[in-house]
């Protein structure tokens, strides 16, 4: 977190973001998508990316909502680094696409970060901000009706898997969770890609038998010695606010008003691959709660469907994956057959 390491980091994921916008192209023209600063309750905005599409015909056209946290360790990157599967999303499940900010670290402390997201969540939850917004003469409205699904990738997914515990644990009194902006509305689904949601500090002793990948190959080992080393420090990892699995609650399944299904997808070759097992696991315990976990062979922490076209992101395997459980999650179908799948 060495403030000039983080300005180099974020100059080298900006280059990367530049040249995927000029890969996946200017936004086509069955969609829309527009900036918009979301208003904080500390006075502050957050910048936020909006896909949405347009109506074919007169009638307005109802969507789900989908909120996409990009990944980068809660310090780097930007919206524009999921804006590819945003447009793949709005175009084949026709559905609002809101990209968050979520990359204020070290300048807001741990758990700065996920607190915004939370209440970026809270201010979109309420549709009239977009229907009555940026949405206002679109001719598409958002229908919570239809799909409410919170998501993300790395750190990201990790926000969204905190944000899924909230509405509950808030209810049953941790105190982390009280005072916070409520939803108008509840999330049904979350979808969590390489997640990033356990340490060694942490782990519960139940699950320290199957927590291998940190150390399975060599380059694993130094990633996550440099992760220890450079990042964790400035994250609370006993808290919920960095992973649900922190709730130290007597019963799981006293944690009421759970989204009812969570899509987790890991690496086989990632150094998180275990978070993703891990999760899944604590899910089950989780009443009401349905949980449907891949596992990608092959895959490393750059196996997720993100705009820069590095060659494991843009792969039809990523994709399907990435479509597969965001159609789960929303009670839809997608045509597999097709092959000309959204860049």
């Amino acid at each position: 977190m060495d403030p000039s390491s983080v300005k180099d980091q974020r100059q080298s994921t900006a280059t990367a973001e530049a040249a995927g916008l000029e890969y996946i192209g200017p936004c086509p023209p069955h969609l829309d998508e527009e900036w918009v600063d979301i208003p904080l309750p500390d006075g502050q905005t957050n910048r936020t990316k909006v896909v949405w599409p347009r109506p074919s015909g007169e009638a307005p056209l109802e969507c789900p909502l989908i909120i996409y946290f990009h990944g980068g360790g809660l310090s780097v990157c930007s919206p524009d680094m999921v804006l590819a599967p945003a447009r793949g999303f709005a175009t084949l499940f026709s559905c609002v696409v809101a990209c968050p900010t979520i990359n204020q670290l070290p300048e807001q402390p741990f758990p700065k970060p996920v607190q915004i997201a939370w209440e970026v969540c809270a201010w979109l939850s309420d549709v009239k901000n977009l229907n009555d917004g940026v949405l206002k003469k679109a001719g598409t409205i958002i229908d919570p009706g239809r799909g409410f699904v919170v998501g993300g990738l790395s750190s990201g997914a990790a926000a969204a898997a905190v944000i899924g515990t909230i509405p509950g644990s808030a209810s049953v009194g941790v105190k982390e969770f009280i005072g916070l902006t409520p939803l108008q509305n509840p999330i049904s689904g979350i979808f969590t890609g390489i997640p990033f949601l356990v340490t060694e500090a942490m782990l519960p002793e139940q699950y320290r038998d199957i927590f291998k990948s940190r150390e399975e190959t060599a380059e694993n080992k130094a990633a996550s010695a440099a992760m220890r080393q450079d990042l964790e420090p400035y994250l609370g990892v006993h808290s919920p606010w960095f992973s649900p699995i922190n709730l130290k609650l007597s019963d799981p399944k006293t944690i009421p008003g759970h989204p009812p299904k969570v899509f987790v997808y890991g690496g086989e070759l990632d150094q998180f691959r275990d978070d993703s097992v891990v999760y899944g696991k604590w899910l089950s315990q989780l009443e009401g709660v349905e949980v449907r976990t891949s596992m990608i062979e092959g895959g490393t922490h750059y196996t997720a469907w993100v705009s820069p076209p590095w060659p494991t992101c843009h792969t039809r395997k990523v994709k399907e994956v990435t479509l597969d459980g965001m159609a789960w999650l929303l009670n839809l179908e997608w045509d597999r057959t097709r092959e000309d799948l959204p860049i």
